[in-house]
């Protein structure tokens, strides 16, 4: 993940991949401004997988729209 990410009323920004290895991204918002120095792995690796998650939705509920078939609401 290579770019700045809204998450809520916050933006994570990762460390650019060009800085020095104990670089660490920043959470900001409200003010404030945070270097996650324990959290920033797991909260990338959260943020792609939501990402994958999101692009998979995407092209599933555009092939349903597609196909004809759509599902009853109840």
């Amino acid at each position: 993940m290579a770019r700045a990410v809204a998450v809520g009323r916050y933006t994570y920004t990762p460390a650019a991949a060009y800085s020095s290895p104990d670089a660490r991204g920043t959470l900001h918002g409200d003010g404030a401004r945070v270097e996650l120095q324990v959290t920033e792995s797991l909260l990338s690796e959260f943020l792609t997988l939501l990402d994958a998650a999101q692009e998979e939705l995407g092209r599933r509920w555009s092939s349903q729209g597609h196909s004809g078939y759509h599902t009853a609401r109840m």
